[in-house]
C-alpha cells in the first residue's frame, strides 16, 4: 500500500514538473507572436510577427523633393541714379572714351578697365542700374557705345567687391537695344534687353 501511494505521488510530481516547464515555455514566448492574421484575436492583423490593430499601421512617408537652398536674409537694394552719379560711382569723360570711377583706398579707379578690353574705345558710358547687395557688394549695369559699332549700345553687368576693391564677375547682356530692363526680387536680379534674360543671384554674376 505504501508503495502504491509512493508511486502515485511520484507520478503527480513528474506531471507537475512537466506542467511548470510547459507554462514556462509559453511564458518565455514573445507576446502576441503570429504567423498569419488568423493567429490574432478580434480584428487585429499580423504584421512582422506582431498582432496589431489595422489603424496603427504606419505608411511609408512619401519622398519629398529636395528643398531649394535658403536665400540669404539680405536683398538687392536699388541705388538712386542722379545724372552721372549712382552711390559711390560716377562717370567722367576722358580724352578717349568714358570712365566709370570709384574712389578706392588707393585713389580713383576706372572700373571700365576691368570690364571692357579697351577702355579708351568705350565712347559713352551710361549707368543703367546699380544695386547694393549687403554691406560690401554692388551690381552695376552699364551701357557703352564701344568704337561706334553697329550695335547702338553694348550693355554689361558686373559685380564689384568694395572690400577687395575689384570687379569679381561680369557678363554681357544679350541684345543691341538701348533700352535695358531690370527687376530685383529678394536675392534674384533679372536683366533684359531684347535678347535672353540674364539672372544674377546673391550679388555675383555667375
Amino acid at each position: 500500500m505504501k508503495n502504491i501511494i509512493l508511486v502515485t505521488m511520484l507520478t503527480l510530481a513528474v506531471a507537475g514538473c512537466d506542467k511548470v516547464e510547459e507554462d514556462t515555455a509559453q511564458t518565455n514566448q514573445p507576446p502576441s507572436m503570429c504567423g498569419k492574421d488568423t493567429d490574432c484575436k478580434g480584428d487585429r492583423i499580423c504584421e512582422s510577427g506582431q498582432c496589431i490593430s489595422p489603424g496603427s499601421q504606419t505608411l511609408d512617408a512619401p519622398i519629398s523633393e529636395a528643398a531649394a537652398p535658403a536665400a540669404p536674409s539680405i536683398e538687392y537694394e536699388a541705388i538712386l541714379i542722379s545724372g552721372d552719379t549712382a552711390g559711390p560711382f560716377d562717370t567722367a569723360y576722358m580724352d578717349l572714351g568714358t570712365a566709370l570711377n570709384y574712389q578706392s583706398r588707393a585713389g580713383v579707379a576706372n572700373l571700365m578697365e576691368q570690364v571692357v578690353e579697351d577702355p579708351e574705345a568705350t565712347g559713352y558710358v551710361k549707368i543703367e542700374k546699380v544695386y547694393a547687395f549687403g554691406p560690401d557688394r554692388y551690381v552695376l549695369v552699364v551701357s557703352t557705345g564701344e568704337s561706334g559699332n553697329s550695335c547702338p549700345a553694348t550693355t554689361y553687368v558686373f559685380s564689384y567687391d568694395t572690400k577687395g576693391e575689384y570687379v569679381d564677375s561680369k557678363a554681357s547682356i544679350d541684345g543691341c537695344s538701348e533700352t535695358v530692363e531690370a527687376f530685383a526680387e529678394g536675392n534674384k536680379l533679372s536683366i533684359k534687353k531684347e535678347g535672353a534674360t540674364t539672372v544674377i543671384y546673391n550679388g555675383k554674376v555667375s
